[in-house]
C-alpha cells in the first residue's frame, strides 16, 4: 500500500522534468570573465564593466515569460545564444547597443539568427551603469516584442546540454565567405 503512495510523487517529479522551461539563454563565458571598456569623453578615464551579469539582470527584470540561464540536463522549446555588444561615441554623445541573436531548435539546428540594435542620446559620464542597464533593458524588450512572441509555441523540446557545444564550437566568419582571400604577408 504503501508503495501506491510513492508512485503519484515519483510521476509528478518526472512530469515537471519533462514540460521544461520555454526557453533557456546562453551568454558566453567571457562576457563573465572578461571587462569591457569605454571612454565616456574623448580625454576622459576608461569605464569598464562586465556585461554577463549585466545582462542576466536585464532578462530577470523585462522578460515575463518562462525563462532560465541555461543548465544541462533542462529541456526548453529554444535556446537563445546572446553576443552583447555596446559602444559609447563620445563626440555624438551616443551610446549605441546590439544583440546578436542565435536561436536554436530541437535536434540542435540553427533556426534564425537576428540582429537587434538600440541607441540612447546623452552623455553618461557619472552613470555609465545606469544608462548600460537602459540599453539593455531596450534589447531585451525588443527581443522579446519582435522574436520571442513571434515564434511558434509547440516546437519539440532541445536539451540544455546543447550550450555547452555552443561555447566551443564559435563559428570563424570569415570561412564562410566563398570570396576572402587570405592576406599576403610580407
Amino acid at each position: 500500500m504503501k508503495k501506491l503512495h510513492y508512485i503519484p510523487w515519483v510521476l509528478l517529479l518526472l512530469s515537471l522534468n519533462l514540460f521544461g522551461k520555454d526557453f533557456q539563454y546562453h551568454i558566453y563565458e567571457r562576457y563573465y570573465n572578461y571587462h569591457e571598456s569605454m571612454r565616456p569623453s574623448p580625454y576622459g578615464d576608461l569605464h569598464v564593466f562586465l556585461q554577463g551579469p549585466m545582462i542576466e539582470k536585464a532578462i530577470e527584470k523585462n522578460l515575463k515569460l518562462n525563462a532560465m540561464k541555461c543548465k544541462a540536463g533542462i529541456n526548453s522549446k529554444y535556446i537563445f545564444s546572446i553576443e552583447p555588444q555596446v559602444f559609447y561615441n563620445p563626440s555624438s554623445t551616443t551610446l549605441h547597443g546590439k544583440f546578436k541573436i542565435k536561436i536554436f531548435t530541437s535536434e540542435n539546428i540553427l533556426q534564425d539568427t537576428h540582429i537587434i540594435k538600440a541607441q540612447r542620446q546623452g552623455r553618461i559620464n557619472q552613470k555609465a551603469n545606469f544608462y548600460i542597464n537602459e540599453i539593455y533593458d531596450k534589447l531585451i524588450t525588443k527581443l522579446a516584442n519582435e522574436i520571442i512572441n513571434k515564434l511558434p509555441k509547440n516546437n519539440a523540446n532541445i536539451n540544455g546540454d546543447f550550450c555547452t557545444i555552443i561555447e566551443i564550437n564559435q563559428p570563424n566568419d570569415n570561412n564562410e565567405k566563398k570570396e576572402y582571400k587570405r592576406p599576403i604577408q610580407a
